[in-house]
C-alpha cells in the first residue's frame, strides 16, 4: 500500500492535499459561527431563560389583549421574579380599545408581569388625543391603567411644549397631569392642522 502512494504523481499530492485543506477550512470556519452570548448574572442571580426577538401578550379574563410588548431580547431571573427588556416597545389597550404606545431604552417587568418601568428615553404617546409624553423613567400598573413618573417630564401637543418634574396619566380616562415646576411654551396652533 505504501508503495502505491509514494508511486502516486504530484497532480494526485497536491489534489489532495487541497482536498485535505478545504475540509480543515471548513471545520474551522463551522466553529467561528457566533453563538447568542449568555444573559449575565447579577446580583439578583442566574437567569433561567432568556428569550430573543420576543413578543409577549397578555389577555385579561375575557380574553381581550391589554397589553403587548416586542423586544430583541428578554431576560428572565427567578430569585426576584424580574424580567429584563432591552428596548422594549410596547402596545398598551384602554378600557375603551384604544392603544397607547410606550418605549424606551430598556425595560422591567416586576414579579407577576407588573409594573412595567420603562428607562432611558422613555416615552408614552396616545396618538388618538395628539400627546407624547417623554421622561428618563416611566412607570405603567396594567392593573389600574395609571402610567407615572417622579422624575423631569416634557408633554408635546402639536407645537406645544410643557415641562414638570413628574407626571401621572390615567389611560382610561386620558387624563394627565404635570406636577412640580411646571412651565411650557404655547403658540397659536390650528387643532384640526395640527400646525
Amino acid at each position: 500500500m505504501l508503495q502505491r502512494l509514494s508511486r502516486l504523481s504530484p497532480k494526485w499530492w497536491l489534489a489532495l492535499i487541497l482536498l485535505a485543506l478545504g475540509g480543515l477550512l471548513a471545520l474551522i470556519e463551522q466553529r467561528n459561527i457566533p453563538l447568542p452570548a449568555p444573559p449575565p448574572t447579577a446580583e439578583s442571580g442566574e437567569p433561567d431563560y432568556y428569550l430573543e426577538d420576543a413578543k409577549l401578550t397578555r389577555f385579561d379574563a375575557a380574553g381581550n389583549a391589554y397589553q403587548r410588548l416586542a423586544t430583541p431580547r428578554l431576560t428572565h431571573t427567578p430569585i426576584d421574579d424580574v424580567t429584563r427588556l432591552e428596548s422594549p416597545d410596547a402596545r398598551l389597550v384602554d378600557d375603551r380599545g384604544r392603544v397607547w404606545f410606550a418605549s424606551a431604552d430598556t425595560g422591567r417587568l416586576g414579579a407577576n408581569a407588573n409594573p412595567l418601568t420603562l428607562s432611558g428615553n422613555a416615552q408614552l404617546e396616545a396618538p388618538g388625543e395628539g400627546w407624547r409624553i417623554n421622561s428618563e423613567v416611566l412607570i405603567y400598573d396594567a392593573d389600574d391603567n395609571h402610567a407615572w413618573s417622579e422624575s423631569d417630564a416634557v408633554l408635546r401637543k402639536f407645537q406645544q411644549r410643557v415641562r414638570g418634574d413628574r407626571f401621572d396619566a390615567w389611560l382610561n380616562t386620558g387624563r394627565l397631569q404635570l406636577n412640580g415646576n411646571v412651565r411650557g411654551h404655547h403658540p397659536t396652533i390650528d387643532e384640526d392642522s395640527g400646525t
